[in-house]
């Protein structure tokens, strides 16, 4: 401010010059040499003035820049140095807990931490693994059901074109190897010893026709064609009476074997017998 009003008061003295001037024309030649000197020399020292003035403040300014990035350094200085002891704190707090926790050192941190992700990864694996043997021991089963489904379906169609041989075949013998071939895949059918028994009786072998109608008999008690067998077997054997009862047996659980009666050629030795007659009427 002080600067700013010298130099208007310098301003001031040099258009009041000027004017002084301007006015006494008369008087210039006689005043110049007075005052001239006096207004360079003021003029002068108030240059010098400001320019002292200039530095000062010059001076004054770079101080306080510079005392303001030292309090900015200084300040920076301290958060980082704040910063970095609480992160000491916080290290030394947590290592504390640790220690309190039962983990002495890092070593056992790492061989807890180690215990544990293994603990769990044997449980998944666990897990897992039992997932996978019942996903392995249901595909076995499903695959076990398909083979013994296909075996089934291969074995129906090869008895049925078996059973379509033997009803197509005269020869006694060679319906009794395609029979046995039945009973090869499945022992358990009735029926097959039945028409085995039939074939059986074509060779005259009664007491082989007894066993096979037995055999049919004892899979199947509800087969008529079974008992019909055994009768011409027992009739064939002489055996009249056992002969009648497996008759009678046979009309009652197959009913149609009655218009069958009078075609059996192995009939004869009971056709005489009353109760023979009774089964007919």
């Amino acid at each position: 401010m002080n600067i700013v009003l010298k130099s208007f008061v310098l301003f001031f003295f040099l258009l009041l010059y000027t004017s002084v001037n301007a006015d006494n024309s008369k008087i210039k030649g006689v005043d110049e040499a007075l005052e001239k000197p006096l207004i360079e020399r003021y003029i002068i020292d108030e240059l010098k003035d400001l320019r002292m003035q200039n530095m000062i403040l010059k001076n004054d300014v770079e101080k306080r820049i510079s005392r303001a990035e030292v309090e900015q350094t200084d300040r920076a200085a301290r958060y980082i140095t704040d910063t970095i002891g609480n992160i000491f704190y916080l290290i030394a707090a947590v290592t504390s807990i640790l220690l309190f926790a039962g983990w002495n050192s890092l070593k056992d941190l790492r061989g807890k931490t180690e215990e544990i992700v293994e603990n769990r990864l044997d449980k998944i694996t666990k897990k897992y693994n039992s997932q996978l043997q019942s996903l392995q021991d249901t595909l076995t089963q499903q695959s076990t059901k398909i083979l013994d489904n296909q075996n089934k379906i291969y074995n129906t169609q090869y008895i049925h074109s078996l059973w379509m041989r033997s009803n197509l075949e005269t020869n006694p013998q060679s319906r009794v190897e395609l029979y046995d071939e039945i009973l090869k895949i499945n022992n358990n059918d009735a029926e097959v010893y039945a028409y085995k028994a039939d074939a059986v009786l074509d060779m005259d072998e009664y007491e082989w026709a007894l066993n096979l109608s037995n055999k049919a008999i004892e899979i199947d008690p509800e087969y008529g064609y079974a008992y019909w067998q055994r009768s011409c077997a027992n009739a064939a054997l002489d055996n009249k009476h056992e002969a009648i009862e497996d008759l009678q047996v046979a009309i009652e659980k197959s009913p149609n074997l009655k218009d069958e009666i009078d075609k059996e050629i192995l009939f004869e030795n009971i056709k005489g017998c009353e109760e023979f007659k009774n089964i007919r009427s």
